[in-house]
C-alpha cells in the first residue's frame, strides 16, 4: 500500500509538472504538501521502484502482458519449474532452480535470457550444492523478474507451508497448461523400474509436501492434475498420504497407471521439462518391459495358447501388444 500510495503521488508530481512547467520541484512539493526532498529526487530521475519495474517490463515487450504474447508458453515452463524443484526465496533476493543435473539448470537459465532479452549470465550464477557435489542451483537476482513472476501467480518461500494455487490464466491455452505441468513433472515425478520380479513395474507417482492444515489444498491441486492427465489419455488412480520424518509435514502421492499402453501415453502425450534423465530413465523402463512381455507372449503361443488369452494372462490390451510386436524399440516422441 506503501508504494502504490507513492507512485500515485509521482504520477500526481507529473500531472503538475506537466501543467505547469515553470515550476520548480520545491513549489510542487508545496502544492502537495510533500516533502521537498522527495520531490527533488523524482526531479532527478529516480522514481518509486514499482514503476521502474514497470518500465522495464514495457521495454522488454512484457507490459502490457496479452494472451497472444508468443513468449507465454516459455513463461508457463518457467512458472512450471517453481512449483517443483524451483521457487522464490522469501526475501525475493532470487528466483531458483535445483537440478542434480547442470544442464537442467542452465536451460532454465536460457529460458530467462530468452524472455527478458538478457545477456549471457547476466544477474545470475551456478552454483554446485550437495555433500559431495552433486547437485546445481541456478539463481537469478534481478527483482524486476522476482516480480514478474510473482504477479503471474508463481509461489514465494517454503512451499511445504504455502497453499499451492494454479494461475488461472494457464487455462486460456492447452499449451500453457502442457507446460505448465511438464515442468512441474520434471522436478515432482516418481519414474518406477522394471520390478526384481520381471513381471510388473514399481510406482509410479506424483508427490508434494504439505502440512495437515494445507490437505484440504493438496487434493485439490492433485485432482486438478489428474484431471488434467485425464485429458491426456493418462489414467490414474487414488491421492494418498502417508508421514514423513518431519513432524507435522505429509506426503501427497497421485499414483498413475504403469500398463504398457499408459506409459506410451504418457511418454507421448505430456512433456518433462528441466530433467533429462527422467525421459530417459521412463524410455529405458518401457523397453525393458516390453522386450519382457514380448518374450513372454511368445512363450506362451509355443505352448499352445491363443493371442487372447495370452493378452489376459499378460495384462495386456491389443494396442499393447501391437506396441510389443512392431517396435524393436520404443522412440520417445514428447508432445
Amino acid at each position: 500500500k506503501k508504494q502504490q500510495e507513492q507512485c500515485k503521488l509521482y504520477y500526481q508530481y507529473l500531472d503538475l509538472k506537466n501543467k505547469n512547467p515553470s515550476w520548480g520541484y520545491k513549489k510542487i512539493a508545496k502544492v502537495m504538501s510533500q516533502k521537498i526532498g522527495k520531490t527533488k529526487w523524482w526531479h532527478k530521475g529516480i522514481i518509486p521502484v514499482p514503476i521502474q519495474t514497470a518500465n522495464w517490463l514495457k521495454e522488454q515487450g512484457l507490459l502490457p502482458l496479452k494472451i497472444g504474447n508468443p513468449k507465454l508458453s516459455l513463461i508457463a515452463k518457467v512458472i512450471g519449474a517453481t512449483f517443483g524443484d524451483g521457487g522464490i526465496f522469501e526475501n525475493l533476493n532470487g528466483i531458483f532452480l535445483s537440478s542434480s543435473e547442470k544442464e537442467a539448470v542452465e536451460e532454465f537459465g536460457r529460458d530467462l535470457e530468452k524472455i527478458f532479452n538478457l545477456k549471457l549470465n547476466e544477474n545470475s550464477r551456478i552454483i554446485e550444492g550437495g555433500e559431495y557435489g552433486h547437485s546445481w542451483c541456478y539463481q537469478n537476482t534481478n527483482r524486476n523478474i522476482i516480480r514478474f513472476f510473482l504477479a503471474l501467480g508463481a509461489p514465494k518461500g517454503n512451499k511445504s507451508k504455502l497453499a499451492l494455487k494454479i494461475p488461472n490464466w494457464l487455462k486460456f491455452k492447452d499449451e500453457f497448461t502442457l507446460q505448465f505441468f511438464g515442468s512441474f513433472l520434471g522436478g515432482e515425478i516418481g519414474i518406477p523400474k522394471v520390478h526384481i520380479n520381471k513381471f510388473y513395474l514399481n510406482t509410479l507417482d506424483i508427490a508434494i509436501t504439505g502440512t495437515e492444515k494445507l490437505e484440504t489444498n493438496r487434493y485439490e491441486f492433485l485432482s486438478l492434475l489428474k484431471s488434467f492427465l485425464e485429458i491426456k489419455g493418462i489414467e490414474t488412480s487414488s491421492i494418498k498420504k502417508r508421514k514423513t520424518k518431519t513432524e507435522n509435514v505429509y506426503l501427497y502421492r497421485l499414483l498413475i497407471s504403469t500398463k504398457i499402453d499408459n506409459l506410451i501415453r504418457f511418454i507421448r502425450n505430456l512433456k518433462i521439462n528441466y530433467c533429462f534423465y527422467k525421459k530417459e530413465k521412463l524410455v529405458n523402463t518401457i523397453n525393458q518391459f516390453i522386450k519382457i512381455k514380448k518374450n513372454r507372449y511368445e512363450e506362451l503361443l509355443k505352448r499352445g495358447y491363443g493371442a487372447e488369452t495370452s493378452m489376459k494372462l499378460l495384462k495386456i490390451t491389443p494396442n499393447s501388444l501391437y506396441e510389443i510386436l512392431n517396435n524393436k524399440k520404443f522412440i520417445l516422441k514428447e508432445a
